[in-house]
């Protein structure tokens, strides 16, 4: 009876604690170079966005090809690719109404030619 029990515990383990995977931890750099920044200053929602695209490219999608390459089932390896995404690249629900996708207002670009 206790076996049976352990051996279906082993089906409902996170994936992270199953393979020994580590969360995906990203670190803020500065605008345009590597240098990290400190935790006290915060970054515009843009620089956040860019922030989240830069650690995608040059964390998640390694740590995704390292896990998949460490023989981790490669299902895992997306499916935590996938929770970082949804947690760190998910739409703002401002711009979200019933499911459909809100018109946001146009904006002005003054461009000056030289």
């Amino acid at each position: 009876m206790v076996y049976k029990l352990l051996f279906l515990l082993g089906f409902f383990v996170p994936y992270n604690v199953a393979y020994n995977l580590e969360q995906l931890e990203c670190p803020r750099w500065a605008p345009g170079t590597n240098e990290i920044l400190p935790m006290d200053i915060t970054l515009s929602p843009q620089l956040k966005l860019q922030n989240s695209m830069r650690c995608y490219c040059q964390v998640v999608k390694v740590k995704e090809r390292e896990c998949i390459d460490n023989r981790v089932p490669p299902n895992l390896c997306k499916q935590r690719t996938a929770d970082w995404i949804e947690a760190n690249l998910k739409l703002n629900i401002n711009n979200v109404q019933d499911n459909v996708l809100m018109r946001l207002p146009k904006r002005n670009l003054i461009l000056n030619e030289y």
